[in-house]
């Protein structure tokens, strides 16, 4: 087709020549040429338009595939590079978990520690309690203290072969004997069932204040002493009431948690 249109284009511009040639010039005839000349320009721009137009098409659509391909490629990277600032992400959180948890082995040295994790959480209104992946086999066992790398986690409730119970320290059947680590202000911390805690049996007289650190007494032992638990939230001294009411806020949240720590029985030492 692209041929046959150079053949007409050829055709009519000899013709017009060899008229040209052999044609006496006159008004007249100069006045046809010029006609002929339009009319030779037009046949021309309408034999050359289709070859222009499919020209014009078949070179955008060559445009807009390779800027398809570029789209995808750039997606692609930056797909990856997403991914793997992520893997960075969890590897640097990874390490700073592991690095934690090493530093509290160091810390417990003189206590077997015992690592878990967290396999599934009681939503239940009545108990707030974690199933843990460790049990009686992994050397767990009935009230063992359970702690994470933030602080007082809970105890075991029922342990059996291969997994844990835990009652967390925010349940309201909670309670753990503490003191403030500052003025040792001695009480029982007990669970509010909403991720609160409550000091009690602390006197109103008491100079306990707000973000004063409150640790495991060591009283009942159940909980060694010195275990983080929290800090004093609010503190509400009433004229007609003898204990104060204070709120804590724990260190360990169940929902961010991922591994916890049983703590053993220190071994007897053989006389």
């Amino acid at each position: 087709m692209k041929d046959k249109a150079r053949i007409a284009i050829y055709i009519a511009s000899a013709a017009a020549v060899l008229l040209l040639i052999t044609t006496p010039y006159s008004k007249t005839m100069l006045g046809g040429l010029s006609g002929i000349r339009e009319g030779f320009y037009w046949i021309q721009d309408i034999v050359k338009a289709p070859v222009v137009f499919s020209s014009r098409i078949f070179n955008n659509y060559i445009w807009l595939v390779g800027t398809k391909k570029e789209n995808i490629r750039l997606k692609k990277n930056i797909t990856e590079l997403k991914a793997r600032q992520m893997l960075a992400r969890d590897i640097k959180n990874e390490n700073a978990r592991l690095k934690a948890m090493l530093g509290m082995k160091e810390d417990w040295s003189d206590y077997p520690l015992y690592g878990a994790r967290i396999i599934s959480q009681d939503i239940s209104l009545m108990f707030k309690s974690v199933i843990i992946n460790r049990g009686t086999a992994q050397g767990f066992y009935t009230d063992m203290p359970v702690i994470s790398t933030r602080g007082l986690a809970g105890r075991v409730i029922s342990a059996s072969e291969n997994t844990s119970q835990v009652l967390l320290i925010t349940d309201v059947n909670s309670a753990v004997p503490a003191l403030a680590e500052k003025s040792r202000i001695k009480g029982i911390i007990k669970g509010l069932g909403s991720g609160k805690l409550n000091f009690e049996y602390v006197r109103s007289d008491e100079q306990l204040n707000i973000g004063d650190r409150i640790v495991t007494s060591g009283l009942l032992e159940i909980f060694p002493k010195g275990i983080f638990i929290g800090t004093v939230r609010s503190i509400r001294r009433l004229e007609n009431k003898m204990f104060a009411e204070i709120i804590v806020s724990p260190a360990f949240d169940a929902n961010k948690a991922e591994e916890v720590f049983g703590i053993g029985r220190i071994p007897q030492k053989k006389r």
